[in-house]
């Protein structure tokens, strides 16, 4: 997923979740790019966690791990992974859950990708889903 070096410092504006259609929406405000909105939009999702979502968040850097990028990434992968499916931060025991091993598996191969969203305020997001893409938000 191109371009999401331009959510550095961003705001979260909303994010809207539809469990009937496995559908997550993030509508950001961008710091740069004269304000520009941006929206990412997840589906076929299969999990999803908004951490310390506040009324004011400020994105970090956000993160997308797909098939090329497992292997050079694996160990932060898991860990990301493994706080959604759980959240806490998995032990050297924990990485042989079989559950979490079934979801590597699935990103390795490519069925599912991994967005995580780290703050500098407010929410970390997790999303593990089938397509993920950036786009212009309209409106």
């Amino acid at each position: 997923m191109n371009g999401l070096e331009t959510l550095v410092e961003s705001t979260i504006d909303s994010v809207h979740v539809s469990a009937a259609d496995k559908k997550v929406s993030i509508e950001l405000t961008c710091a740069w790019e004269g304000k520009q909105r941006k929206k990412i939009v997840a589906t076929g999702v299969e999990d999803f966690i908004a951490d310390e979502l506040r009324l004011s968040n400020i994105v970090d850097r956000v993160h997308f791990f797909a098939a090329a990028d497992f292997q050079e990434n694996i160990s932060t992968i898991t860990d990301n992974l493994f706080f959604l499916m759980r959240g806490k931060s998995p032990s050297s025991s924990d990485r042989e859950w079989e559950p979490l091993k079934e979801k590597l598996r699935s990103i390795s191969s490519g069925v599912l990708k991994l967005l995580v969203v780290e703050p500098v305020y407010g929410a970390t997001i997790i999303l593990l889903a089938s397509e993920m893409q950036l786009m212009e938000a309209i409106g």
